[in-house]
């Protein structure tokens, strides 16, 4: 039987998982109480506006999907079969960082390459389809080649050893060895970088260039900042949780992801010269695609107003709001997860892997409820009793949390149910609970993936701009926000400078937390 003292800390956070997205839901829901309704505003497909934000929303996410995987396949290809690539696991953690780079940084690294006095301008046409697929492309290629490559290294050894001694070529390996392996991954990550890219705000909310490249979530930040037509903004916000719903089952009915940790074993496939100089390009050309926009914004930057930006009290009042916002929805955030997963793992241990299963897909719920449409519904709710000014940092740090949920869950999860599977009886037959059981047992064996899962979820909410720019003020701005808002002035060098702040205390941050909650790496646990 569950302990109850797993079963009802985690019933409390279920409770309020349940409440922070069916309270907004029927906010969304009870339309005939919002000024401006109309029966007819639901029949979207009667209104051009809300026509041409829908299928521009699905157009870009379907072609940044196409053109973040379909390079990427080539690229993990690449890495896989190549070694004893010198530096390889360098250019792997370069390709981590946009993982960890806030989009507004990302935004602005993109505009200093691309931009019209970029190293290699585009122009004006920066601004509007070409600029959001290249920046979502900075983010999501990296991503596509670390969830890819794991399917190479899949491959048993001897497959590959069997291959030689058949003598195939580069072509008959690929057909009949590396894309039956491939094909399983390959629908679940492009439609986990479609919903990446679908409800992508930041990046479109900058680079969109006006309303023809106007996606579901910058028109309902619009609809409710600029316009005040909650009617409208509901709408979108149900037309953006439908889409949402139908990729979410879209991907669990394909598969399940693979995971995202690099091994060590290499495939024995013997290479050509011009093969290897082929792989070496496309790794090369990546990784300057990768690291330009990030290393143009760190120059910029040092040549802009840096002693006037820091100097400005704004900036280090966003600073404090930064770090209190992001270590607030972590500790929020992991604290949850804690008490969920603890849950979870004795329903396992129990032989109930499908309750299991439910409770940390119940964690996951933001992957299906957009944070912007849960903020709406929040907007719409509130709105009418109480000044949503006054709520920004709970509602924004709660929300925060709830989007970093999934993060602890795919940290934690897998350690936790481990440890529990492993250890759970010698407890129970030594009598070791509560405080104990976790400064002796729990912290050193799962401190490495906590600090991961904080130091993620804290770095995430920092750089969020998409719930602080809805509910946000000057007095209340993030550093993300400040950027946005000195873009919009157009204070370029002063938000560019404002970027390379924001990029240098994230990366610190995350170092820090990752360094003091996990430890030294060799130390022996």
């Amino acid at each position: 039987m569950t302990d109850m003292s797993r079963r009802l800390p985690a019933v409390l956070v279920l409770v309020l998982l349940a409440f922070m997205v069916l309270a907004p839901m029927a906010g969304l829901l009870n339309l005939g109480g919002l000024p401006g309704y109309e029966a007819t505003d639901l029949r979207f497909w009667q209104s051009t506006y809300l026509r041409r934000v829908f299928f521009f929303s699905v157009w870009q996410a379907s072609l940044s999907a196409l053109l973040s995987v379909l390079p990427a396949i080539l690229v993990a290809r690449a890495f896989a079969l190549q070694p004893d690539l010198p530096m390889r696991r360098v250019l792997l953690r370069l390709f981590a960082l946009p993982l960890v780079v806030p989009a507004v940084v990302a935004v602005m690294a993109v505009v200093s390459v691309y931009g019209s006095d970029g190293w290699l301008p585009f122009g004006r046409s920066l601004y509007g389809l070409d600029g959001i697929l290249i920046a979502h492309v900075f983010f999501n290629l990296p991503l596509a080649v670390r969830l890819l490559l794991p399917q190479w290294q899949a491959i048993p050894r001897h497959h590959w050893q069997l291959s030689e001694q058949l003598g195939m070529n580069s072509w008959q390996r690929w057909r009949f060895l590396e894309w039956p392996m491939l094909r399983e991954a390959l629908p679940g990550v492009l439609l986990l970088v479609f919903m990446l890219c679908l409800t992508s705000f930041a990046v479109v909310l900058t680079l969109g260039g006006g309303p023809r490249s106007t996606t579901l979530e910058v028109a309902i930040y619009q609809s409710l900042r600029f316009d005040f037509d909650p009617a409208r903004a509901v709408v979108l916000a149900l037309l953006q949780l439908g889409l949402c719903m139908l990729v979410a089952m879209a991907t669990l009915k394909l598969q399940r992801l693979p995971e995202v940790e690099i091994a060590d074993s290499a495939p024995a496939a013997p290479l050509s010269a011009l093969h290897k100089a082929i792989d070496i390009a496309l790794i090369v050309a990546a990784t300057i695609y990768v690291g330009m926009p990030l290393l143009s914004v760190l120059i910029d930057a040092l040549g802009g107003p840096v002693l006037s930006v820091l100097s400005g009290a704004s900036l280090w009042r966003s600073i404090v709001n930064t770090l209190l916002i992001g270590l607030s929805a972590a500790v929020l955030a992991v604290s949850a997860g804690w008490f969920l997963l603890r849950y979870s793992a004795s329903l396992a241990h129990a032989g109930h892997s499908r309750r299991a299963r439910l409770v940390d897909l119940a964690g996951s719920i933001v992957y299906v409820v957009p944070p912007l449409v849960i903020g709406t519904g929040m907007f719409v709710l509130l709105s009418p009793h109480v000044d949503v000014l006054d709520w920004v940092f709970p509602i924004v740090i709660s929300i925060n949390a709830l989007m970093g949920l999934p993060f602890v869950i795919r940290c934690l999860g897998p350690a936790m149910r481990q440890n529990h599977a492993r250890y759970h009886h010698l407890c129970l037959s030594i009598a070791l609970r509560g405080w104990y059981r976790f400064r002796y047992l729990e912290w050193p064996l799962l401190r490495r993936p906590l600090a991961l899962a904080i130091a993620l979820v804290t770095v995430l909410a920092m750089g969020d701009l998409g719930v602080i720019a809805l509910f946000g003020s000057p007095a209340s701005a993030t550093l993300a926000l400040l950027i946005y808002q000195q873009l919009g002035a157009y204070l370029i060098p002063q938000a560019t400078v404002t970027a390379m702040v924001l990029l240098l205390l994230c990366l610190g941050v995350f170092a820090l937390l990752e360094r003091l909650i996990g430890g030294n790496r060799d130390a022996g646990y």
